[in-house]
């Protein structure tokens, strides 16, 4: 069977051997590379798709169903944050993976993304299957040193996640773990930390998973601690964080209802699900340090992540290089590649932000390849090279005025 994805179709259902579906006439080979199989998930504003591409490979198509300005941005953002990232804890986007789809008789189009498709259960869905039985304090310290190298990545790039719970982590049948759904996830930037001073960042809120600063707008990479302790109690316990939350002494009392649980794990779990920032661990590496501290032999787990490989340029710009987004000004000192030294540093981080002003957060990784590509560029080619990878000609045009 292969699947209409046309919202207003009313017979989606279509033989595989068809090209076209036969209620609204739309094209079923999406992007002229995936047959949808059957629906898998839906949320507010999107429908979750198992497909398989051309060599009969699982995948998984994410597609938005509502064009609203701010549903595209992050869902844009999630495409970004997928193309940079590349360890086997991350869901790897398909080359070209971020497309739009204009279906037969609909004017806008649908925004979809390809991506790899994780096989297993999500932690919540996991906990249910064995009857909510919780995990043992031995695994669970496994799962935190897995998950903290995971975060590690995520922040090295910049990003916080926003969102991590139970739900939004796969157990693989390897027993492997996947963050999953970076839908909400962020990059710090200053336009994210001015946006943030003036109460312009939308709260991403789960109930018991997320601290009281992001709530209010001001998520920072801490945030994404919080959530990660408020998710090790909910597996130590099978029980919401928010039970053993005590609200006169703002703290949550949860290790009674676990037995023989190691008393430097708890002192670690509760100090991620601090109620200020900085009196949780700062940084991943802190949090895995801690772990190893507790148990040596899990130093090890670090040696099953592969090391992250580069993402080539075209895995990396080709889905964007078409596309308008949101004005980023952004650090990429996280992603350092050799430069031409004709080209004076400051004037390619002049360069690099002014780009991303127009084209977002490619634009770091577009002058780097530029660079790589090209040694012998003058200043002014490098400045004409780069404005052919903004697609509207009036702002390639304000880009050159800008730096020429």
């Amino acid at each position: 069977m292969s699947l209409c994805i046309n919202p207003r179709c009313e017979k989606s259902e279509n033989s595989d051997t068809m090209l076209f579906c036969q209620s609204c006439h739309s094209e079923l080979l999406i992007d002229g590379r995936y047959r949808v199989q059957r629906l898998v998930g839906q949320g507010g504003f999107g429908l979750t798709y198992e497909v398989l591409d051309l060599n009969s490979r699982p995948k998984v198509l994410k597609v938005l169903t509502d064009n609203h300005p701010k549903y595209v941005e992050l869902f844009q953002q999630e495409a970004r944050v997928l193309e940079i990232m590349d360890h086997p804890g991350i869901p790897k986007i398909d080359l070209n993976g971020y497309f739009t789809y204009y279906l037969q008789g609909i004017p806008e189009p649908l925004h979809c993304i390809a991506m790899e498709k994780i096989e297993g259960l999500d932690l919540e869905e996991y906990l249910a299957q064995r009857g909510n039985k919780p995990i043992s304090h031995k695994r669970a310290l496994r799962w935190l040193a897995e998950l903290s190298l995971i975060l590690e990545q995520v922040h090295k790039f910049n990003f916080f996640h926003r969102d991590i719970k139970p739900s939004n982590i796969m157990l693989k049948a390897n027993g492997c773990l996947v963050l999953i759904d970076f839908g909400t996830a962020r990059q710090v930037s200053d336009t994210y930390i001015h946006k943030q001073s003036e109460g312009l960042i939308t709260g991403i809120v789960s109930s018991g998973y997320t601290p009281i600063e992001q709530m209010r707008g001001k998520a920072v990479k801490q945030s994404d601690f919080y959530a990660l302790g408020g998710t090790m109690i909910f597996l130590l316990t099978a029980c919401n964080p928010l039970d053993f939350y005590n609200s006169f002494a703002d703290k949550f009392e949860w290790s009674q209802a676990v037995e023989n649980v190691s008393p430097k794990f708890v002192n670690l779990i509760d100090s991620m699900v601090s109620s200020f920032p900085a009196d949780r661990p700062q940084n991943a590496r802190d949090i895995f340090q801690e772990i190893v501290k507790i148990d040596s032999s899990l130093q090890s787990v670090e040696n099953y992540w592969i090391e992250p490989s580069k993402n080539s340029s075209s895995q990396v710009t080709s889905s964007f290089s078409q596309i308008p987004v949101a004005s980023y000004n952004i650090n990429y000192s996280a992603q350092p590649k050799p430069i031409d030294r004709r080209i004076p540093s400051d004037f390619v981080d002049r360069c690099r932000h002014e780009l991303a002003e127009f084209i977002g957060p490619m634009a770091g990784i577009i002058c780097n390849q530029t660079l790589s590509n090209n040694p012998g560029l003058s200043s002014s080619e490098f400045v004409l090279a780069l404005a052919t990878k903004i697609s509207d000609s009036q702002d390639a045009q304000k880009f050159k005025q800008h730096l020429l």
